[in-house]
């Protein structure tokens, strides 16, 4: 089962992180649209994440 999982986030990762960083860009738009500084924090980590764990991928393809 677990192989299963590893391949398929190995032949759909361009996809599953142009999906997830679409919902990223949209989250930010909806931030800068609402007058609260509470849900600015909350987007802040989540970007914090994405740039820590997503940009350690080098290449435009997982190593096989």
């Amino acid at each position: 089962m677990i192989a299963n999982i590893i391949s398929y986030v190995q032949n759909h990762w361009l996809e599953i992180v142009s999906v997830y960083t679409s919902i990223v860009g949209l989250a930010s738009i909806v931030v800068k649209l609402t007058p609260n500084l509470r849900d600015d924090d909350v987007l802040k980590g989540v970007i914090r994440f994405v740039g820590k764990y997503i940009a350690l991928n080098r290449s435009s393809t997982p190593n096989v």
